[in-house]
């Protein structure tokens, strides 16, 4: 089995060069399970029958995909409100977390705002997991969401790139997974942990780079598929 793991390339108006590089990845890579550790899009809301139309060739991609391989979706501070569009066309989507057991090994999957975030990233997942919040986002229009969204999108970001590894320690001796497997801190990294591994894919924003997953190695690889980090487990 190959997993291809890619996270945080907030996608959005202006981001086209981004976007067909992203697709060529997709398309030119070969895989059996496509995991997204979130952030995606830079703002995703499915209105009753509207759903964002930036970043179409990256949308169409992924419901082409789901018809071939295994996806998975999940939820990112950014594009917290993914849900029924991306379940209706065969993609699975968590909110918090998803687990898989590998060679062996307890995998766990997860955007990691709301563990590596500030207090304030698990208020805001709190508040967009809401119904009342949902429900008022749903009365404005369209464009106004998705400027508010930009506006506030701008803010998250600028917080954001930051690498702790004490608390990343910290929460790998508190979790009983064996491969953590994170978004959010935009970094490309795999770190060993004692007997566990840490991984993050990096992002699809500034650094350009991915997670490739099979036969027990984990690899972290760049856009030209140089292998940046290489962890046997």
């Amino acid at each position: 089995m190959e997993i291809l793991v890619v996270s945080d390339a907030h996608l959005f108006w202006n981001s086209r060069d981004r976007e067909e590089t992203l697709v060529e990845l997709l398309r030119g890579e070969r895989y059996d399970v496509l995991i997204m550790l979130g952030d995606m899009y830079d703002f995703w809301y499915e209105y009753g029958s509207v759903i964002p139309k930036y970043a179409p060739r990256f949308t169409a991609t992924l419901i082409h995909l789901a018809q071939e391989v295994e996806v998975h979706y999940l939820s990112g501070n950014h594009d917290a409100w993914i849900g029924e569009f991306w379940e209706g066309v065969g993609v699975k989507v968590h909110r918090y977390v998803f687990q898989r057991k590998l060679w062996d090994k307890a995998f766990l999957f997860t955007h990691g705002d709301f563990i590596f975030g500030s207090r304030w990233s698990k208020v805001v997942r709190g508040v967009f997991h809401s119904r009342w919040a949902n429900f008022m986002f749903s009365m404005l229009h369209p464009d106004v969401g998705v400027a508010l969204a930009r506006f506030l999108s701008r803010e998250s970001r600028e917080r954001e790139d930051h690498f702790d590894m004490k608390r990343i320690e910290d929460v790998m001796d508190r979790r009983m997974s064996d491969v953590f497997v994170s978004g959010h801190i935009h970094i490309p990294v795999i770190r060993r942990i004692g007997e566990k591994v840490f991984a993050c894919p990096g992002d699809w924003l500034k650094r350009f780079t991915y997670l490739k997953i099979s036969q027990a190695t984990l690899r972290l690889l760049n856009r030209e598929g140089e292998v940046l980090q290489e962890v046997s487990l």
